[in-house]
């Protein structure tokens, strides 16, 4: 069988990117669906009800831009209902992130890729009695509360009804409920290896080895399918490093979750502007100044990030400053971020009311509630220096900062907080 084997670190990362990528180009086929794009630019788009995915690009940095304001266009004419774009690291084109911010997208999580030796895999692990593991691509499982990925299985319902050799789920049940699920995709050739998706277990049946045990399940399927390596994003790294997968490398993500960008989409003056503020270009910032007024500046950009955040997301701290002198608003978050800390607590000092009026993120979250968050210890302290209102709610979760930092474990937050009430 022509699979991976003797693999490098950096052919499994290949390798988990060629499997994501055929993964996500044959669930839209399947949905009745197709793959658009052309020099490593490829999206799928499979109906306004599905999810669209940018696959892993790799694309020259001078027409980066053009075909993304192509796929942008594509979007507005056909919208998906979101949009993800997956990459390895180091992003082709480096600033691809950037590109991506300025037409809309906003920032993601980390992926973190790891793979398995098939031939070292731990297999002796501690399961509970009653517990059975079967390989289903039949039973619903969609109604089960509060398992993980049970509405958005990785793999579809039509790839696993089109191309029933290509993938495998395995359901778990202790004494007869369904309690977990697991999933794996099959890519050949010399990058071929057993991706695995959609690993959940219900809350109650946790820290049991039940999660082991379907992960477990589709790794000794993929063994005797003679596959040599597994290989999967870790968002519960712990327990896949017990069975022996092995840490890889980290990706990149960005999401397309709102409709701004078809309802107002932003102009290639906008665009460049955000473009130059990303890749910490103050020449170029000076010339398209003066196309703007100053207000300009502040103007929310389609994902819902000022320049200024866009500036601190990136780590410009020169363009973040060229934008200070323009008149652009900035945060005591912001200030905090960029590592001018002496700035945000004279912004506090000044204007104490600013720990409760400034508001960040899509929660509406306090500068403590961010300090929670974060478990950062001294911007609790600098927030908690304000005397903030410690009774003010975020919109999402409806929790005070108290109670964000005991929800999150963040012990010594929790004190300093408890201890202001004191006083």
């Amino acid at each position: 069988m022509n699979v991976l084997n003797n693999a490098t670190p950096a052919q499994l990362e290949q390798a988990v990117a060629n499997n994501h990528r055929e993964l996500f180009a044959l669930n839209a086929v399947a949905q009745g669906g197709k793959v658009y794009g052309h020099n490593g630019l490829s999206w799928t788009y499979a109906g306004p009800a599905n999810s669209s995915v940018v696959l892993f690009p790799a694309m020259d940095a001078a027409t980066a831009g053009t075909q993304l304001d192509e796929m942008m266009d594509h979007y507005r004419a056909q919208p998906p209902k979101n949009a993800g774009c997956w990459s390895l690291a180091p992003a082709q084109p480096l600033n691809l992130g950037v590109l991506l911010l300025a037409r809309g997208f906003q920032p993601g999580w980390r992926p973190q890729w790891m793979a398995l030796d098939l031939e070292a895999m731990q297999t002796k692990h501690a399961r509970p009695a009653g517990l059975q593991v079967k390989a289903d691509n039949v039973t619903p499982i969609h109604d089960i509360q509060h398992l993980p990925y049970a509405n958005t299985n990785s793999l579809s319902h039509e790839l696993k009804q089109q191309y029933p050799e290509l993938g495998q789920r395995f359901i778990a049940t202790l004494n007869g409920a369904i309690v977990a699920h697991s999933e794996v995709f099959f890519t050949t050739g010399s990058n071929g290896v057993a991706g695995i998706y959609s690993v959940g277990v219900v809350p109650h049946a946790r820290e049991k080895g039940i999660g082991k045990a379907v992960v477990l399940a589709a790794c000794l399927y993929a063994k005797e399918k003679g596959y040599r390596y597994a290989v999967l994003n870790g968002t519960g790294r712990r327990m896949y490093e017990q069975i022996g997968f092995k840490w890889i490398g980290f990706g990149n993500t960005w999401w397309l979750q709102n409709q701004r960008y078809r309802t107002n989409p932003p102009t290639r003056q906008q665009v460049a502007l955000a473009e130059a503020v990303g890749n910490g270009d103050v020449p170029t910032l000076n010339e398209l100044v003066k196309k703007f007024n100053t207000g300009d500046l502040n103007t929310p950009l389609n994902n819902g990030m000022t320049l200024m955040q866009l500036a601190v997301h990136t780590k410009r701290i020169a363009t973040a400053e060229w934008l200070m002198e323009q008149g652009a608003n900035c945060t005591v978050l912001d200030a905090w971020d960029l590592g001018k800390r002496d700035l945000a607590a004279a912004m506090l000092k000044e204007k104490p009311a600013l720990v409760n009026n400034q508001l960040y993120g899509e929660w509406d979250a306090t500068l403590l509630h961010v300090a929670a968050d974060r478990n950062d210890v001294p911007l609790a302290q600098l927030a908690l220096s304000a005397h903030p209102n410690l009774e003010i709610k975020d919109k999402v979760y409806d929790g005070t900062p108290l109670g964000w930092a005991e929800h999150l474990q963040r012990t010594q937050i929790a004190e300093l907080i408890r201890k202001s009430v004191a006083f």
